[in-house]
């Protein structure tokens, strides 16, 4: 169980809620950030669920019938308020059991720049591929950023890369397997060391 303590909490107030929709309402940041969704929308093929869904610049680009899920209020009222379908995983002790999604409705799961804001993100992940294969969603793409990305933000707790995964056996777990691991936008490992921009894709099946 994967439990989300106060302090955790704390770190995604309204001024946290606030940064994110600066960013993305930034005329510059949206077309950059346009690229960075394209690589991760291409691979879903039905209607999916953005786990920690932000301020939403993926969710409003995701397949029909798709759903967000986010735990900051301040984010989810935005989010309502442009008529966008989102969860309210708040309330929930552990939100990578994904207990208020219905079985046999999506087929793709995106989590995206979430993980490394857990301490546990091993145990978080395993949770996470279970509960997926239980719902019947057959895909999880996974993005973290690289470690120039991840020293940057206050609020990342662990570093997952190619390695984290191997050395915890997570490639091939909970009947899922890693069918590709990719980097963007330079795909190469090394480039995350050099800027914070550069991310890991894990895509899942």
């Amino acid at each position: 169980r994967v439990e989300l303590g106060e302090s955790q909490h704390s770190e995604f107030d309204l001024g946290y809620a606030a940064e994110q929709l600066r960013r993305a309402r930034h005329p510059l940041r949206r077309q950059i950030k346009s690229l960075y969704l394209r690589s991760v929308l291409r691979e879903l093929d039905g209607p999916s669920v953005d786990l920690g869904c932000g301020a939403g610049q993926m969710l409003e680009r995701m397949p029909a019938g798709s759903i967000g899920v986010e735990v900051n209020p301040h984010l989810l009222a935005h989010l309502r308020s442009r008529g966008l379908s989102v969860v309210d995983a708040a309330g929930s002790a552990d939100p990578f059991e994904l207990a208020f999604l219905p079985a046999g409705v999506y087929r793709c799961l995106v989590l995206s720049h979430v993980l490394e804001h857990f301490e546990a993100a091993d145990a978080c992940l395993r949770r996470l591929l279970a509960r997926c294969r239980a719902l019947g969603i057959s895909k999880v793409v996974l993005v973290v950023p690289g470690w120039a990305g991840f020293r940057s933000d206050r609020t990342h707790k662990t570093f997952v890369d190619r390695a984290y995964l191997a050395e915890r056996d997570l490639l091939r777990c909970e009947g899922f397997s890693a069918a590709s691991i990719t980097y963007f936008p330079l795909n190469l490992e090394a480039a995350g060391r050099l800027t914070a921009y550069q991310e890991m894709k894990v895509v899942y099946v």
